[in-house]
Protein backbone atom coordinates (compact mmCIF):
# COMPACT_ATOMS: atom_id res chain seq x y z
CA UNK A 1 0.00 0.00 0.00
CA UNK A 2 1.15 3.30 -0.79
CA UNK A 3 0.34 6.05 1.83
CA UNK A 4 0.82 10.09 0.93
CA UNK A 5 0.16 11.90 4.32
CA UNK A 6 -0.58 15.47 3.62
CA UNK A 7 -1.59 18.54 5.44
CA UNK A 8 -5.56 18.18 4.83
CA UNK A 9 -5.60 14.83 3.20
CA UNK A 10 -4.77 11.47 3.58
CA UNK A 11 -4.56 9.21 0.37
CA UNK A 12 -3.95 5.44 -0.09
CA UNK A 13 -3.78 2.96 -3.07
CA UNK A 14 -3.31 -0.86 -2.52
CA UNK A 15 -1.66 -2.55 -5.83
CA UNK A 16 -1.42 -6.20 -6.89
CA UNK A 17 -0.33 -8.70 -9.77
CA UNK A 18 -2.52 -10.04 -11.79
CA UNK A 19 -0.34 -11.92 -14.18
CA UNK A 20 1.80 -9.47 -16.36
CA UNK A 21 -0.69 -6.36 -15.11
CA UNK A 22 -0.73 -4.32 -12.37
CA UNK A 23 -4.61 -3.56 -10.50
CA UNK A 24 -6.11 -1.56 -7.72
CA UNK A 25 -7.16 -3.35 -5.25
CA UNK A 26 -8.65 -0.50 -3.10
CA UNK A 27 -8.35 3.32 -3.04
CA UNK A 28 -9.57 5.84 -1.00
CA UNK A 29 -9.08 9.45 0.28
CA UNK A 30 -10.27 10.98 3.27
CA UNK A 31 -9.65 14.65 5.36
CA UNK A 32 -6.81 14.97 8.24
CA UNK A 33 -7.63 16.14 11.48
CA UNK A 34 -7.51 19.94 11.81
CA UNK A 35 -4.42 21.25 13.08
CA UNK A 36 -2.28 17.78 13.12
CA UNK A 37 -0.06 18.80 10.01
CA UNK A 38 1.09 21.90 9.18
CA UNK A 39 2.97 23.28 6.80
CA UNK A 40 4.81 19.63 6.47
CA UNK A 41 5.32 19.19 10.30
CA UNK A 42 3.78 16.43 11.92
CA UNK A 43 2.14 18.49 15.48
CA UNK A 44 0.43 15.76 16.57
CA UNK A 45 1.49 12.17 15.55
CA UNK A 46 -0.98 10.18 17.72
CA UNK A 47 -4.25 12.30 16.05
CA UNK A 48 -2.35 11.37 12.42
CA UNK A 49 -2.00 7.33 14.08
CA UNK A 50 -5.41 7.05 14.86
CA UNK A 51 -6.63 8.96 11.83
CA UNK A 52 -4.23 6.29 9.65
CA UNK A 53 -5.89 3.30 11.73
CA UNK A 54 -9.13 4.53 10.95
CA UNK A 55 -8.73 5.23 7.97
CA UNK A 56 -7.63 1.60 6.79
CA UNK A 57 -10.46 0.29 8.97
CA UNK A 58 -13.09 2.10 7.06
CA UNK A 59 -11.72 1.93 3.40
CA UNK A 60 -11.08 -1.29 3.76
CA UNK A 61 -6.84 -0.99 2.95
CA UNK A 62 -5.79 -4.15 4.61
CA UNK A 63 -2.41 -4.33 3.04
CA UNK A 64 0.21 -4.40 5.96
CA UNK A 65 3.21 -3.41 4.26
CA UNK A 66 3.00 0.46 3.71
CA UNK A 67 5.24 2.99 1.48
CA UNK A 68 5.26 6.29 2.84
CA UNK A 69 5.89 9.77 1.56
CA UNK A 70 8.19 12.24 2.81
CA UNK A 71 8.21 16.36 0.91
CA UNK A 72 8.69 19.64 1.70
CA UNK A 73 11.36 20.80 3.87
CA UNK A 74 12.10 17.65 5.44
CA UNK A 75 13.61 16.74 2.04
CA UNK A 76 16.82 17.62 0.23
CA UNK A 77 16.96 16.21 -3.17
CA UNK A 78 19.65 17.31 -5.98
CA UNK A 79 21.76 15.65 -8.71
CA UNK A 80 25.34 15.27 -8.55
CA UNK A 81 28.05 14.66 -11.56
CA UNK A 82 30.80 13.02 -10.29
CA UNK A 83 34.41 11.43 -11.05
CA UNK A 84 33.66 7.67 -12.00
CA UNK A 85 33.90 5.65 -8.78
CA UNK A 86 32.34 2.19 -7.72
CA UNK A 87 30.94 0.78 -4.27
CA UNK A 88 32.03 2.42 -1.15
CA UNK A 89 34.49 4.64 -2.70
CA UNK A 90 31.18 6.29 -4.67
CA UNK A 91 28.97 5.87 -1.64
CA UNK A 92 31.24 8.36 0.17
CA UNK A 93 31.94 10.34 -2.34
CA UNK A 94 27.88 10.85 -3.22
CA UNK A 95 27.95 11.55 0.70
CA UNK A 96 30.94 14.09 1.08
CA UNK A 97 28.87 15.95 -1.64
CA UNK A 98 25.37 15.78 -0.42
CA UNK A 99 26.64 16.84 3.16
CA UNK A 100 28.39 20.47 1.52
CA UNK A 101 25.09 20.78 -0.58
CA UNK A 102 22.26 20.12 2.12
CA UNK A 103 20.99 22.97 4.13
CA UNK A 104 20.94 20.18 7.20
CA UNK A 105 23.08 17.57 8.57
CA UNK A 106 22.90 14.46 6.51
CA UNK A 107 23.23 11.36 8.73
CA UNK A 108 23.90 7.40 6.92
CA UNK A 109 20.74 6.07 7.44
CA UNK A 110 18.91 9.40 5.94
CA UNK A 111 20.23 9.52 2.36
CA UNK A 112 20.39 7.15 -0.30
CA UNK A 113 20.89 7.35 -4.08
CA UNK A 114 20.69 5.94 -7.17
CA UNK A 115 23.17 6.56 -10.84
CA UNK A 116 21.23 7.47 -13.50
CA UNK A 117 22.55 7.14 -17.02
CA UNK A 118 25.36 5.48 -16.59
CA UNK A 119 27.61 5.26 -19.82
CA UNK A 120 30.78 2.80 -19.28
CA UNK A 121 33.07 5.20 -21.66
CA UNK A 122 32.43 8.37 -19.70
CA UNK A 123 35.37 9.41 -16.62
CA UNK A 124 31.81 11.42 -15.04
CA UNK A 125 28.51 9.65 -13.57
CA UNK A 126 25.33 10.78 -12.63
CA UNK A 127 23.48 10.05 -9.18
CA UNK A 128 20.29 11.76 -7.98
CA UNK A 129 20.47 11.63 -4.46
CA UNK A 130 17.47 12.16 -1.28
CA UNK A 131 18.63 13.16 2.00
CA UNK A 132 16.27 13.32 5.16
CA UNK A 133 16.35 15.93 8.08
CA UNK A 134 17.63 13.80 11.08
CA UNK A 135 14.52 12.09 13.04
CA UNK A 136 12.32 12.61 10.21
CA UNK A 137 12.20 8.62 8.66
CA UNK A 138 12.21 7.24 12.28
CA UNK A 139 9.08 9.64 13.00
CA UNK A 140 7.35 8.12 9.96
CA UNK A 141 8.33 5.05 10.97
CA UNK A 142 6.98 5.14 14.47
CA UNK A 143 3.59 6.33 12.68
CA UNK A 144 2.99 3.91 11.11
CA UNK A 145 4.08 1.48 13.52
CA UNK A 146 1.56 3.26 15.93
CA UNK A 147 -1.63 3.05 13.04
CA UNK A 148 -0.51 -1.28 13.34
CA UNK A 149 0.98 -1.30 9.26
CA UNK A 150 4.43 -2.40 8.97
CA UNK A 151 6.36 0.31 7.55
CA UNK A 152 8.13 -1.12 4.21
CA UNK A 153 10.07 1.58 2.91
CA UNK A 154 10.12 6.15 2.96
CA UNK A 155 10.69 7.19 -0.17
CA UNK A 156 10.47 11.13 -1.41
CA UNK A 157 7.70 12.60 -2.61
CA UNK A 158 8.94 13.46 -5.91
CA UNK A 159 10.56 10.27 -6.88
CA UNK A 160 6.83 9.05 -6.00
CA UNK A 161 5.37 11.32 -8.38
CA UNK A 162 8.64 10.40 -10.84
CA UNK A 163 7.27 6.73 -10.24
CA UNK A 164 3.97 7.11 -10.88
CA UNK A 165 4.64 9.11 -14.19
CA UNK A 166 6.71 6.58 -16.10
CA UNK A 167 4.59 3.91 -15.25
CA UNK A 168 1.33 5.13 -16.58
CA UNK A 169 2.90 7.16 -19.46
CA UNK A 170 5.71 4.94 -20.76
CA UNK A 171 7.61 8.36 -22.09
CA UNK A 172 9.91 8.09 -25.09
CA UNK A 173 13.58 8.50 -23.62
CA UNK A 174 13.89 12.24 -25.15
CA UNK A 175 10.44 13.28 -24.23
CA UNK A 176 11.22 16.00 -21.69
CA UNK A 177 8.07 16.82 -19.42
CA UNK A 178 7.35 18.79 -16.48
CA UNK A 179 5.43 17.25 -13.20
CA UNK A 180 3.83 20.12 -11.31
CA UNK A 181 2.11 18.70 -7.91
CA UNK A 182 0.46 21.14 -5.80
CA UNK A 183 -0.40 20.47 -1.94
CA UNK A 184 -1.97 22.51 0.28
CA UNK A 185 1.24 24.18 1.64
CA UNK A 186 4.17 23.13 -1.19
CA UNK A 187 4.57 22.06 -4.20
CA UNK A 188 7.00 19.44 -6.39
CA UNK A 189 8.42 19.89 -9.25
CA UNK A 190 10.26 17.37 -11.29
CA UNK A 191 11.45 17.45 -14.78
CA UNK A 192 11.55 14.40 -16.63
CA UNK A 193 13.56 13.66 -19.78
CA UNK A 194 11.90 9.97 -20.04
CA UNK A 195 11.68 8.47 -17.06
CA UNK A 196 14.66 9.97 -15.52
CA UNK A 197 14.60 13.04 -13.25
CA UNK A 198 16.77 15.94 -14.74
CA UNK A 199 15.78 18.37 -11.38
CA UNK A 200 13.51 17.75 -8.34
CA UNK A 201 12.65 20.80 -6.20
CA UNK A 202 10.18 20.83 -2.89
CA UNK A 203 9.11 24.34 -3.01
CA UNK A 204 6.89 26.22 -0.02
CA UNK A 205 3.63 27.62 -0.87
CA UNK A 206 3.74 29.83 2.14
CA UNK A 207 1.82 32.81 1.31
CA UNK A 208 4.02 35.95 0.45
CA UNK A 209 3.62 39.74 0.50
CA UNK A 210 4.99 42.25 -1.66
CA UNK A 211 4.64 45.79 -1.42
CA UNK A 212 2.41 45.34 1.01
CA UNK A 213 0.14 43.21 -1.38
CA UNK A 214 -0.45 39.30 -1.01
CA UNK A 215 0.73 37.24 -3.92
CA UNK A 216 -2.44 34.94 -4.87
CA UNK A 217 -1.91 30.82 -4.95
CA UNK A 218 -1.14 31.21 -8.53
CA UNK A 219 1.19 33.83 -8.52
CA UNK A 220 3.57 31.77 -5.75
CA UNK A 221 3.03 28.97 -8.43
CA UNK A 222 4.17 30.78 -10.94
CA UNK A 223 7.34 32.27 -9.56
CA UNK A 224 8.49 29.05 -7.94
CA UNK A 225 8.21 27.63 -11.64
CA UNK A 226 10.03 30.25 -12.85
CA UNK A 227 12.82 29.70 -10.23
CA UNK A 228 13.02 26.36 -11.10
CA UNK A 229 13.41 27.10 -14.98
CA UNK A 230 16.53 29.48 -14.11
CA UNK A 231 17.88 26.96 -12.81
CA UNK A 232 17.54 24.21 -15.50
CA UNK A 233 19.27 26.87 -17.84
CA UNK A 234 21.69 27.89 -15.59
CA UNK A 235 22.80 24.10 -15.27
CA UNK A 236 22.88 23.62 -19.28
CA UNK A 237 24.85 27.01 -19.28
CA UNK A 238 27.60 25.07 -17.50
CA UNK A 239 26.77 21.31 -18.42
CA UNK A 240 25.35 21.59 -22.61
CA UNK A 241 24.24 18.44 -22.79
CA UNK A 242 21.73 19.08 -19.91
CA UNK A 243 17.93 20.40 -21.29
CA UNK A 244 17.04 23.99 -21.24
CA UNK A 245 13.62 25.34 -20.19
CA UNK A 246 12.84 26.23 -23.82
CA UNK A 247 12.85 22.20 -24.05
CA UNK A 248 9.96 21.21 -21.76
CA UNK A 249 7.44 19.73 -23.73
CA UNK A 250 4.48 20.11 -21.72
CA UNK A 251 3.18 19.99 -17.83
CA UNK A 252 1.43 17.18 -16.20
CA UNK A 253 -0.47 18.84 -12.78
CA UNK A 254 -1.59 16.67 -9.93
CA UNK A 255 -2.42 17.41 -6.11
CA UNK A 256 -5.16 18.84 -4.15
CA UNK A 257 -4.79 22.67 -6.04
CA UNK A 258 -4.20 21.48 -9.20
CA UNK A 259 -7.87 23.15 -9.85
CA UNK A 260 -7.18 25.58 -7.72
CA UNK A 261 -8.90 28.95 -9.85
CA UNK A 262 -6.91 30.44 -12.19
CA UNK A 263 -4.10 28.22 -12.62
CA UNK A 264 -5.02 27.29 -16.28
CA UNK A 265 -4.91 31.09 -17.19
CA UNK A 266 -2.18 31.49 -15.43
CA UNK A 267 0.28 28.44 -17.18
CA UNK A 268 -1.42 29.42 -20.63
CA UNK A 269 -0.75 32.95 -20.63
CA UNK A 270 2.32 33.53 -18.00
CA UNK A 271 4.33 29.92 -18.24
CA UNK A 272 3.51 29.26 -22.10
CA UNK A 273 3.23 25.37 -21.96
CA UNK A 274 0.99 23.46 -23.21
CA UNK A 275 -0.14 21.21 -19.92
CA UNK A 276 -2.70 18.44 -18.88
CA UNK A 277 -3.93 16.74 -15.19
CA UNK A 278 -1.61 13.69 -14.87
CA UNK A 279 -3.86 10.26 -14.94
CA UNK A 280 -2.25 7.72 -12.13
CA UNK A 281 -4.31 5.04 -13.44
CA UNK A 282 -3.84 5.68 -16.93
CA UNK A 283 -2.34 1.75 -17.15
CA UNK A 284 -3.54 0.69 -14.22
CA UNK A 285 -6.73 -1.13 -13.98
CA UNK A 286 -9.27 -2.09 -11.08
CA UNK A 287 -10.24 -5.31 -9.42
CA UNK A 288 -13.97 -5.72 -9.53
CA UNK A 289 -16.65 -2.62 -8.92
CA UNK A 290 -15.34 -1.52 -5.73
CA UNK A 291 -11.49 -0.58 -6.30
CA UNK A 292 -12.31 3.20 -6.94
CA UNK A 293 -15.37 5.04 -4.86
CA UNK A 294 -17.03 8.08 -6.83
CA UNK A 295 -14.78 10.16 -4.59
CA UNK A 296 -11.50 9.06 -5.53
CA UNK A 297 -13.19 9.21 -9.32
CA UNK A 298 -13.44 13.08 -8.61
CA UNK A 299 -10.25 13.46 -7.10
CA UNK A 300 -8.26 10.88 -8.59
CA UNK A 301 -5.47 14.18 -9.49
CA UNK A 302 -4.50 13.54 -5.82
CA UNK A 303 -3.25 10.43 -6.19
CA UNK A 304 -0.13 10.03 -8.03
CA UNK A 305 1.87 9.61 -4.75
CA UNK A 306 0.37 7.10 -3.16
CA UNK A 307 0.47 5.25 -6.62
CA UNK A 308 3.90 6.13 -6.99
CA UNK A 309 4.60 5.04 -3.50
CA UNK A 310 2.38 1.78 -4.17
CA UNK A 311 4.58 0.94 -7.30
CA UNK A 312 7.65 0.86 -5.30
CA UNK A 313 7.05 -2.70 -4.27
CA UNK A 314 6.18 -4.01 -7.80
CA UNK A 315 9.90 -2.23 -9.57
CA UNK A 316 10.80 -5.54 -11.94
CA UNK A 317 7.92 -3.78 -13.85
Amino acid sequence: MGLDIGSSTLKGVELKKKGDRLVVGRAAIAAMPSGAISDGALLDPPAVSDCIRRFCRDQKLRGSRVAVGLGGEDVFITRLKLERATGDALKASVRQETARLAPFLVEPTNFDFEVLDNFSDSQWIDALVVAAKPGRVERLHDLIKRAGKTPALVDSTACALVNAYAYNYEPQSTEIIGLLHLGASAMTVCIVRGSTPVLAKELSLARTQLNNEEWSLTDRIAVNLERVFELMDEVADEHPLEPRSSQIQRLLTSGGAAHARGLGEMLRNRIRLPFGELNPFHRIEFDGSNGLSRLVWDHAHCMPVAVGLALRGFEQL
